[in-house]
């Protein structure tokens, strides 16, 4: 169900998910006054405004905490991208393409590995063995290759490699790393439990109802559609780019 919402577009994306929370808070609201509470105390029915703000004070909190972790995950994500390219542009310009082609090729030919294979699947928690198998060789390159390459410049390029697994492994951890499915199911349930005292708490009113089912449907959708517009870094409208990467190989392996 994630995943088709991320495919839409951002703002078909968020009308759907906030149009879906009203039409639960406008059916709640129906319920009750299908099914009046003349019996219930009027301790008790006096209490409902009370606890309804402060489960919804409670639920906004959670909320918040919650798309502000996601928010900072891909932030991460972007960064390791980020940092992934610039170690292998670095690599690149640190060696004479003329004189060791090896080198250049190999890391245009991991870029495309990235973006052309494993970008689609790390997601699911799988890496593209071409690319692992390329930078595996790389490593061998560097090490044992490269000859008449100066002490100082293969020093610098096995630690800009370890720079690169680094990278790599943050990418690749970012891309599985969401929210659980207890969470979700947290938070769904909390949401219906805020919208119900809502209609609880205005059963006498049906007009003031609906407008408080309104208030608090377009309240909880719009922070439902900011955590899972980016719960998945990688997949979605607003996904994290992988053109960095794609600028190391296109004007290389096209030529």
């Amino acid at each position: 169900m994630i995943l088709f919402l991320l495919e839409l577009p951002i703002v078909a994306m968020a009308l759907l998910i906030i149009g879906t929370t009203v039409v639960l808070a406008w059916s709640f609201v129906e319920m009750v006054h299908r099914f009046p509470l003349a019996k219930l105390k009027p301790s008790f029915r006096n209490m409902l405004p009370t606890l309804g703000g402060a489960m919804m004070a409670g639920y906004v909190i959670f909320s918040a905490l919650l798309a502000n972790t996601i928010w900072r995950e891909k932030e991460f994500a972007h960064q390791a991208v980020h940092q992934e390219a610039h170690s292998l542009s670095f690599a690149d310009r640190m060696v004479d393409a003329q004189r060791y082609p090896e080198l250049d090729l190999s890391i245009a030919a991991y870029a495309k590995a990235v973006t052309q294979q494993e970008w689609q699947t790390m997601s699911d928690g799988v890496e593209s063995t071409s690319a692992r198998q390329i930078l595996d060789n790389l490593h061998r390159t560097v090490l044992t290759g490269l000859p008449g390459l100066p002490n100082e410049i293969r020093k610098t390029l096995i630690a800009t490699l370890k720079e690169i697994e680094v990278a790599r492994q943050n990418r690749l951890m970012a891309a599985t790393d969401n929210i659980p499915g207890e969470v979700w199911l947290t938070l769904v349930m909390t949401a219906l439990v805020v919208l119900c005292f809502s209609a609880l708490a205005h059963e006498h009113d049906r007009a003031a109802a609906r407008i408080m089912a309104t208030l608090f449907g377009v309240m909880i959708g719009s922070m439902m559609f900011s955590i899972i517009a980016v719960n998945r870094p990688f997949i979605g409208k607003v996904a994290i780019s992988n053109a960095p990467l794609a600028k190391l190989w296109e004007n290389r392996l096209d030529k």
